[in-house]
């Protein structure tokens, strides 16, 4: 992005500072070209506390985009013009039935590959008093496992549960 822009200039100061920007739809109207720099890794999350937590603490080689749960407009734009810009994009939300629909969208719409989101990161994470998995099952497209230990299970795991893992893995790489 254009550092000359007004945008462009609030959001790279942000970046810089390591510092949450909510994107609006009049950002990415005056984004102009769009470069993400080479490699670029992308952890789109579904809780806002992911983002602070990563701002907190950081992660090198790490960028994340928040949904607030269901990607609205701008964040389907803004996922699009990473994707296309060649960022490699990775999907991380809640263990509960829409959690994994949200998953299963986001990985259709912007070829996200499931970033810690696996029957194994599910059991690891897990707890007998946890919060009952609620409405009608849906399938994790990408491991089919994955929905059967929740069935069996019959626990979510929200998010930000698992904060320290998610940060202690960005950081691992």
């Amino acid at each position: 992005m254009s550092s000359e822009e007004p945008s462009g200039r609030r959001l790279n100061d942000a970046a810089d500072a390591g510092d949450p920007v909510h994107v609006t739809e009049w950002d990415l109207r005056r984004m102009g070209s769009f470069a993400p720099a080479a490699g670029m890794r992308v952890l789109i999350c579904e809780n806002p506390r992911v983002i602070e937590g990563l701002a907190e603490r950081g992660a090198d080689g790490w960028a994340a985009v928040c949904t607030a749960g269901e990607p609205n407009l701008v964040v389907d734009k803004l996922l699009d013009k990473l994707a296309r810009a060649g960022a490699a994009l990775h999907y991380h939300g809640d263990f509960d039935w829409p959690g994994i629909a949200i998953a299963n969208r986001v990985i259709a719409r912007c070829r996200a590959r499931p970033w810690q989101m696996t029957s194994d990161n599910y059991l690891q994470a897990v707890r007998l008093d946890g919060p009952e998995l609620v409405g009608n099952h849906i399938a994790p497209v990408w491991d089919p496992e994955l929905g059967a230990a929740m069935r069996s299970r019959g626990r979510a795991v929200h998010e930000e549960t698992v904060l320290g893992l998610l940060l202690d893995a960005l950081a691992a790489g």
